[in-house]
């Protein structure tokens, strides 16, 4: 099995080496229990990542777009986006090709590789060529405003069609916002009833310390069992020099035993005291038509609102008589930050201004690392040149150019992990909102770091088409932004550090599996590039129309690397919508304008000053008030251009939303059962068997559903979202030791001293209990089990399709 699994590696021999060696080393003194499966943590990797298809299968490299839409609108609009683009920049570079020939005719006396190119040496005395030369610019101008209008229209439409083809959660669900501080779900529950039959309601309550102390308990798990093994390793070695060691391991096991029943201790206390509401709440209707005559009630006009504030009328009901509820669509429940509903917009935004500014400063650093380095060229080629060397000015000139490219690369790649880390500290409430913030700050940082400051740096247009100039160094920016980028998309080495390097070292199959967790994927980040890429071409092609063909490739490979990341790399993101796209649409319009200003000055700039007129600039003139008039007049306000809201259809066909068993409910962590190492493992709860029935309609949650047909499942179908407790609960740690492949065995937890608080609850629930439930080996993801809980009662389960035969996973009754 080694050497199968080393031949079949995609590391070079020397490093699957020294993972063949990490395989080996120990395994004679190594219980068979305790030994570290790397075949299994593959297995499992594989599971998380990607899409799914509704068998459970990885979708293919090729596989058609409207199957990701099951990740939401963005990810398709943002496929799709980038085939429209491809179109365009083909028309652009076809335009381009015209004023590329007219550049090598004008300039065959230049034997500068880059600038011959460029429409810098030509048209000195001649304005009717200049004019020639803007036409092809004017056509492309116009092409990419057409394409802002269609992106418009499609975003409307692809939003309604993943709408029509999956259902979610979110068809059926309202967020609101604006609860009283101490109000509880059963009174909720009858203020919504009004509109029609409620599923659940589930309050959003400060959770915040509860989630931190969570993740400070699945961090020491993974410890624990990486120090037990590594403590029963040194006992099967017996010799005394390790005896110091194993009483250090041991005393460590203790100190994390206790801190994680201290975690353990606090987290039920938080549960236990008076739970208050972050402001906010989530209602699920069992219709979609209840949804929408509750968004409907809810949606007023300024005009109505004026009515009622000076109390002449009152349209819709509120809440307790006086509170005026804001109800809009909710996001899909793998979208929700829970533990960031507490945090108010005004302070959002007041974060948000805080991190735009230090993103800003770091800009700025990256301004005076240019400045210097543009110093320095001009007084070294100066002295070069006095001193008649004048090829070794040029190759210096060239050197230089390459160097700022790979200044600005690097800075790149720093600036978007600081702006990453930079925009959780924002808080945002929904993993839209914060892809969204994280867009538009690395947006502004890749535009104005890779595409404006060569242009800041050199502020003499004339200076702009010479050897080591501004097109020289964007010549060489553009083509590291086509391979470097995308490059590192497909391969992750901080994922292959971790896996195989660090992978090597480790002792238990809990820490095992975390290194080998696939990395996260960011569609703002996706977006950022693209844009970064247009930024370039309408910046730079029109004076150097080679651009146009290296920025039509960047498209084909983006396209590709980031599709491969995501269904062979990358984990599935949660569910967004269409805002990144808009959002995109807005910055691609004022980057149009930049644009025309640039094209303008390169026009201006290249008549000497007797032949020097306005005529030639009348197209970037022209082009202009056509840009004034797009943002202007409003034609998103005709209805093929307006937002899409799903407030009037009815997509999901009268289906009844607890008939759907693979849907999502939102879960607020703190009210969720306390993880507790107390774990009684028990074969006497019966076995776990294939039940009949089939594949279900979704393979990416864990379903539960009671004799009673109270369901209460926890994942979307076209989305995935991670289990009760994240990966604490996924993989088969120290902990979890079961003998039988059909054992069930029930999560005890430490129950409070003292009395929680009542709080009358509609529908009334049992108290959650944890099922540990082994994947028999002859079954699969989507597979059903009928399990025999610990009160005789019984069970049916889904198999998630992030568990495979052999592994343990959990649900919670």
């Amino acid at each position: 099995d080694l050497e199968d699994a080393v031949g079949s590696c995609p590391l070079p021999g020397m490093l699957a080496q020294v993972w063949t060696r990490g395989l080996t080393r120990g395994e004679p003194t190594r219980a068979p229990g305790d030994r570290v499966d790397w075949i299994k943590a593959q297995g499992r990797a594989k599971s998380m990542r990607g899409f799914k298809n509704e068998h459970g299968k990885s979708l293919l490299i090729h596989a058609p777009l409207k199957d990701l839409g099951r990740a939401g609108t963005g990810i398709e609009l943002f496929f799709r986006t980038l085939r429209w683009l491809f179109i365009v920049l083909v028309i652009a570079t076809c335009l381009g090709c015209v004023s590329l020939a007219a550049n090598l005719e004008y300039n065959k006396h230049v034997n500068t590789p880059i600038v011959v190119t460029t429409i810098g040496p030509c048209c000195k005395t001649s304005p009717s060529e200049l004019r020639a030369q803007s036409i092809p610019w004017f056509i492309t101008f116009l092409l990419f405003l057409l394409f802002l209008y269609w992106l418009r229209y499609k975003q409307r439409q692809v939003a309604h069609s993943v709408d029509r083809r999956y259902i979610t959660t979110g068809d059926y669900s309202v967020e609101v916002r604006n609860i009283p501080l101490l109000a509880n779900e059963s009174a909720l529950y009858q203020f919504f009833e009004q509109y029609g039959r409620v599923s659940q309601v589930q309050i959003g309550f400060r959770c915040s310390g509860y989630v931190r102390l969570f993740e400070r308990w699945k961090k020491h798990d993974v410890e624990l069992a990486e120090t037990r093994v590594g403590l029963a390793l040194l006992a099967e070695q017996g010799h005394a020099l390790d005896s110091a060691r194993a009483a250090t391991r041991a005393a460590k096991i203790d100190t994390l035993q206790n801190e994680m029943i201290d975690l353990e201790s606090e987290m039920a206390r938080l549960q236990a005291v008076e739970l208050i509401s972050s402001g906010a709440a989530f209602v699920i209707f069992e219709t979609e038509a209840g949804r929408r005559a509750c968004l409907k009630a809810h949606h007023l006009s300024a005009w109505t609102r004026f009515l009622e504030m000076i109390g002449w009328t009152t349209k819709h009901a509120r809440f307790g008589d006086s509170v005026d509820l804001s109800v809009v669509p909710a996001p899909e429940p793998s979208d929700v930050f829970w533990e960031n509903l507490e945090v108010g917009p005004h302070e959002v935004r007041k974060r948000s201004l805080y991190t735009l500014l230090v993103a800003m400063g770091m800009i700025g650093t990256s301004l005076v690392l240019l400045l210097l380095l543009t110093r320095s060229k001009d007084s070294q080629i100066a002295l070069l040149k006095r001193t008649g060397a004048t090829l070794a000015a040029s190759t210096y000139t060239r050197g230089v150019s390459l160097v700022a490219a790979v200044v600005v690369t690097a800075v790149n790649s720093f600036l978007r992990i600081a702006i990453n880390q930079l925009t959780v500290l924002e808080r945002h409430d929904t993993k839209s909102d914060y892809e969204e913030s994280y867009f538009i700050k690395l947006s502004l940082a890749y535009v104005l770091n890779q595409s404006l400051l060569i242009l800041i740096v050199s502020p003499n247009p004339s200076t702009w088409f010479v050897e080591g100039g501004v097109y020289a160094q964007a010549f060489y920016i553009i083509l590291a932004n086509a391979i470097v980028p995308e490059l590192f998309k497909v391969v992750r080495l901080d994922t292959i550090f971790k896996r195989y390097v660090m992978g090597t070292f480790v002792k238990s199959q809990a820490k095992l599996e975390e290194l080998w967790q696939p990395p996260e994927a960011s569609l703002g980040e996706f977006y950022a590039g693209l844009l970064k890429t247009v930024t370039l071409g309408l910046l730079y092609a029109p004076a150097m129309p080679v651009v146009w063909f290296i920025t039509t490739s960047t498209i084909i490979i983006k396209y590709w690397s980031t599709k491969y990341a995501l269904l062979r790399v990358c984990r599935q993101p949660p569910t967004l919508d269409e805002g990144l796209s808009e959002v995109f649409r807005e910055l691609l319009s004022f980057v149009l304008l930049g644009s025309v200003i640039i094209e303008a000055v390169v026009l201006d700039s290249r008549l000497d000053e007797e032949s020097r007129s306005k005529e030639h600039i009348v197209l970037p003139i022209a082009a202009g008030i056509m840009w004034l008039i797009y943002k202007i007049v409003p034609l998103q306000r005709l209805g093929c251009l307006r937002n899409y809201v799903d407030n009037r259809s009815n997509d999901t066909g009268g289906k009844v939303f607890s008939s759907l068993p693979g849907l999502a409910r939102y879960r607020c962590p703190i009210s969720q059962p306390v993880p507790s190492l107390a774990t009684i493992h028990s074969n006497s709860f019966g076995t776990v068997e294939a039940a009949p029935g089939g594949v279900p309609s979704s393979l990416e949650t864990i379903a539960v559903q009671m004799p009673s047909a109270v369901a209460t499942p926890s994942g979307p179908m076209p989305e995935r979202t991670p289990s009760l407790f994240g990966s604490a609960y996924e993989g088969n740690s120290g902990r979890w030791q079961i003998t039988s492949d059909t054992s069930v065995s029930p999560a005890q937890y430490p129950q409070p001293a003292y009395e929680l608080p009542v709080q009358p609850q509609s529908p009334p629930r049992a108290p959650p209990m944890l099922l540990a439930v082994t994947c028999p080996e002859n079954v699969g993801p989507g597979a059903q089990l009928i399990v025999q809980g610990p009160s005789g009662q019984m069970v049916t389960v889904t198999v998630p399709s992030t568990v495979f035969p052999g592994m343990i996973f959990h649900v919670s009754v």
